[in-house]
């Protein structure tokens, strides 16, 4: 029966398909950005023209019926979009002290609210599920659908964490153990990620693997310097976290200011609020905040500064660098190993080593920043080739890799098929 169906459908014109459904507490449409958010936006961009995306996450705007699939174009790509609790991008900002009223904790509950609904839609288009969070492989396990797990970052005991992940960290480890055992696949961001858990989960390392973080080329282009006459602006985007250590780096851009008075300016992209910490209000005078930024947004506030400061004690694969590097702007960074993939000292950035003190790596970071307006002054540091570092980092190197995955997964399991509602071809 199945050779005379797929003969049909060859017959009436309509190629195999693949599916793919991503669920994750989030809204494409909104200005939530990160890491997650921008995956998730450039899996839709980037999806091959034989598969179908549906995406099961927030709507963030108040304008879908929730548990219903809507048909969304986004980036000029269609997909659909199957919203199961209303959450806005001003909620999100706001810090959650218990897991009930996170994003996650409440996204989790709207999942169990809306398991029929979701079962029902899942088995209509059976496929694979891409997920970005281990707390909801459950999911794809009781519907017996076959998944890829991915861990973007994690969470170090030693190092400050938000309160939440650090009181409730037994909750991430506990989904960490389960998709690990369920997933087809369990990718990591970094290496060093994917060694810590090849050795926590070593039964199960073949499925363990390694996929880096991109940027898209496409919005984030390579930018001439500003003129030198200008101040030397530094950019950091993204939210602030504590694990981020915001004090650091508004004491970093105080140490520069001392020594460059009257030539300095601090930009911040995000919609953190910055004044929460009292280290950001002896720079407040230098500092301009551009609140939320699409990603074309971004990609031209960061060619118009000269540099990019990261003084994060733990990252994934930060996004925030490899697009502040795909612009031509080197990055000054306290060390992070997988950071050595993309900073070389001299040439696209400097990577600081840690000291025990703040001060001490305030005074160092500053220091580097200052080699590094030398050489963006004087022509030694060229936006190309801080920008051709980044070259294996991109969607086409990249997430062309969790496509063929998923295609490979669905051929192994014989689950192509025929779309419901086919894209127009462009």
């Amino acid at each position: 029966m199945a050779t005379v169906t797929t003969a049909l459908n060859l017959a009436e014109g309509r190629a195999q398909r693949y599916r793919i459904c991503l669920i994750h507490p989030f809204d494409p449409r909104g200005q939530k950005v990160g890491g997650l958010e921008t995956y998730i936006r450039d899996f839709i961009t980037f999806h091959p023209s034989d598969t179908d995306v549906l995406f099961i996450g927030v709507d963030s705007i108040g304008d879908l019926e929730l548990g219903k699939v809507h048909r969304v174009t986004f980036r000029g790509r269609q997909f659909d979009f199957m919203p199961i609790l209303r959450y806005s991008d001003q909620d999100a900002r706001e810090a959650a002290l218990t897991i009930r009223q996170s994003l996650t904790g409440q996204f989790f509950a709207a999942l169990l609210r809306n398991f029929r609904p979701v079962a029902s839609e899942l088995r209509k288009r059976p496929g694979s599920i891409d997920l970005r969070r281990v707390e909801f492989s459950w999911l794809p396990v009781i519907l017996r659908l076959p998944f890829v797990q991915m861990l973007h970052g994690e969470g170090v005991p030693k190092l400050r964490m938000d309160s939440l992940l650090k009181k409730y960290s037994f909750v991430h480890h506990t989904g960490e153990r389960f998709a690990v055992a369920m997933s087809e696949k369990f990718l990591c961001v970094n290496p060093h990620i994917t060694e810590r858990i090849r050795s926590t989960y070593p039964s199960k390392s073949d499925k363990i693997d390694t996929l880096w973080t991109w940027v898209n080329t496409d919005i984030f282009k390579v930018l001439p310097f500003p003129a030198a006459a200008t101040p030397f602006k530094i950019a950091f985007a993204g939210r602030l976290d504590e694990f981020k250590v915001p004090p650091l780096m508004f004491k970093t851009i105080e140490r520069l200011k001392a020594k460059m008075p009257g030539r300095v300016e601090f930009h911040y992209i995000g919609t953190s609020n910055p004044k929460r910490f009292p280290e950001f209000e002896r720079i407040e005078d230098v500092a301009i905040c551009h609140g939320f930024k699409d990603a074309a947004g971004m990609a031209a506030t960061l060619g118009s500064v000269h540099a990019g400061i990261l003084t994060s004690e733990f990252e994934g694969m930060p996004r925030c660098v490899l697009e502040t590097l795909a612009v031509g702007r080197p990055v000054v960074a306290m060390h992070l190993p997988q950071l050595e993939a993309v900073i070389r000292d001299g040439r696209s950035g400097f990577l600081v080593q840690r000291s025990g003190s703040m001060d001490e790596d305030a005074d160092n970071l500053a220091q580097q920043l200052i080699a590094t307006h030398e050489l963006v002054a004087t022509g030694r540091m060229v936006a190309a080739e801080v920008a051709s570092h980044i070259d294996n980092f991109t969607p086409r190197t990249q997430l062309a890799r969790v496509f063929q995955l998923h295609h490979d997964i669905q051929d192994s399991r014989r689950m192509t098929g025929v779309p419901l509602t086919p894209e127009p071809q462009a």
